[in-house]
């Protein structure tokens, strides 16, 4: 429960302890994980019957309900067990509450969330898809087994396999060439999820999102945009301004590009941009690295959409661009070079193939220069959507890369990408320490303890990994710079 929320049931304190007898709730609430196995033997197996034992009994239980409990959840259970008439006033008194829920509710897989995303999207984390597939399935099956263990514990288990299972989709979506992945066994999993997570109102709103997108890529339009717009419109009415708020309007602005690129009105592109600029919005007050990361990610849409680029960036023929269009566009492209070495590997692509379409009129040795580049980065990081439109850009006769080698865990970058998996495991657990856990997950620990020995990982490795990535980030401007030089060398420039 938020703040106003507990502000109520504290309200209604006297009203609740004097009317309702514990043993009346706690089977309900044990049934939701409010409360564990020995706090209700402790209350069902109590015989005395005196007043003053009985408060002190629902006392102890609103004190579970207000920690562990969901506003909706509570309410349920006062229905269920025979109290409809207090549920009714309590439900008066949360109209035009703020119950606005904060900004991040579980930090250490939050950050391991945007880290995994990160490393998806510059293709590290399809090396390591078996490892995140096998996490994610041994947590599953604990958190489905009701293995004894604190409701702490069993949330935080909770909330790292949904991190995995959300980061499963995406690494679907990003390197797979089929359409129907709404059918993915992925999306039921983390729906099953979501009450069992710290909070589950956060949890659907990003399941929606995420489905949402799913959907549209497979043609699946009108179902696609009910759970878009159940996303935004729960995520702006019930969060605060930020990243989850955010990242729902991008899940809402891929659709409208989709909507755009079929009907090219000039009205659908308007909405478009004016979304692109509410979603910036909500990452102002994000930390550095993660509001220039996403300020990365709405300019690569916000090109598509002023360059009439279908996504992942095939051209949109009938598009009606002005040279307003065009004059923005390169005022954003030279924004996101000022920041080209901060991108991720699937931004750089997209950033090139803007560039290749924006500089055709001027030369098309120049374009090719900028299409090469991008044709490397796909073909190495095995995009499939990016590395078919390339390549039809270049008119290359280059052999399709067989779909099942984009999920195929492969040895080459392994090591580097479970280092991140690992540090990012180890924040999770230093986390959960933190919170005064008596004692770290046992599942999670074994994790990060299995891959560690697997690959014999330590701090020196994850540094020389920083520091390689940098380099190649450098040596790729370097390729692009070297090329345009020596088209613009035949072009007759210099």
């Amino acid at each position: 429960m938020n703040h106003a929320e507990q502000e109520i049931l504290r309200r209604f304190h006297h009203t609740l302890v004097s009317t309702i007898r514990a043993e009346y709730l706690v089977t309900l609430l044990y049934s939701k994980r409010v409360i564990d196995d020995n706090l209700q033997r402790k209350i069902l197996s109590q015989e005395d019957t005196a007043p003053n034992v009985k408060i002190l009994h629902m006392s102890d239980l609103l004190e579970q309900v207000k920690l562990h409990c969901s506003w909706q959840d509570f309410l349920e259970c006062l229905d269920t067990a025979g109290f409809p008439f207090l549920r009714r006033e309590m439900e008066k008194f949360s109209i035009g509450v703020n119950f606005r829920q904060p900004q991040i509710y579980n930090s250490s897989f939050d950050l391991l969330a945007e880290k995994l995303k990160a490393k998806i999207h510059n293709s590290e984390a399809r090396l390591i898809n078996c490892d995140i597939r096998c996490w994610a399935n041994r947590l599953l099956k604990t958190i489905q087994s009701d293995s004894p263990g604190s409701i702490l514990e069993q949330r935080k288990q909770a909330d790292c396999c949904y991190v995995l299972l959300d980061c499963l989709a995406v690494l679907e979506r990003t390197h797979s060439s089929q359409k129907e992945l709404w059918k993915s066994p992925v999306y039921p999993q983390m729906e099953s999820l979501i009450s069992k997570t710290s909070n589950p109102l956060v949890s659907r709103i990003r399941h929606h999102a995420r489905f949402g997108v799913a959907l549209f890529l497979g043609d699946q339009d009108q179902r696609a945009q009910e759970y878009l717009d159940a996303s935004v419109t729960d995520a702006k009415t019930f969060l605060n301004s930020g990243r989850d708020v955010g990242n729902c309007i991008f899940a809402l602005v891929n659709y409208r590009l989709k909507r755009f690129a079929e009907s090219t009105a000039q009205e659908e592109k308007l909405k478009t941009l004016d979304l692109v600029e509410e979603g910036l919005r909500h990452f102002e007050n994000e930390e550095d690295e993660i509001r220039n990361n996403w300020r990365g990610v709405y300019y690569d849409k916000k090109l598509s959409c002023l360059l009439g680029l279908k996504p992942p960036g095939r051209c949109n023929s009938i598009a009606n661009i002005s040279k307003k269009d065009l004059q923005i566009a390169k005022d954003v492209l030279c924004e996101m070079e000022k920041r080209l070495s901060e991108l991720d590997n699937r931004r750089k692509i997209h950033f090139y193939i803007a560039k290749a379409h924006l500089t055709e009129m001027e030369s098309k040795r120049i374009a090719r220069a900028y299409l090469e580049e991008a044709f490397e980065l796909s073909k190495k990081g095995r995009y499939f959507s990016e590395h078919q439109i390339v390549s039809e850009m270049l008119g290359e006769n280059v052999q399709e890369v067989n779909k099942m080698d984009y999920l195929e865990a492969g040895n080459e970058g392994i090591a580097n990408s479970t280092v991140m998996i690992t540090d990012c495991m180890r924040d999770s657990l230093t986390y959960c320490q933190a919170e005064q856990c008596t004692e770290p997950p046992s599942l999670l620990a074994e994790c990060v303890s299995d891959i560690s020995q697997k690959l014999n990982i330590d701090d020196e490795k994850t540094v020389s990994s920083s520091k390689r990535k940098m380099s190649a980030s450098d040596e790729s401007q370097d390729r692009v710079c070297k090329r345009i030089i020596s088209e613009r060398s035949h072009d007759g420039h210099f």
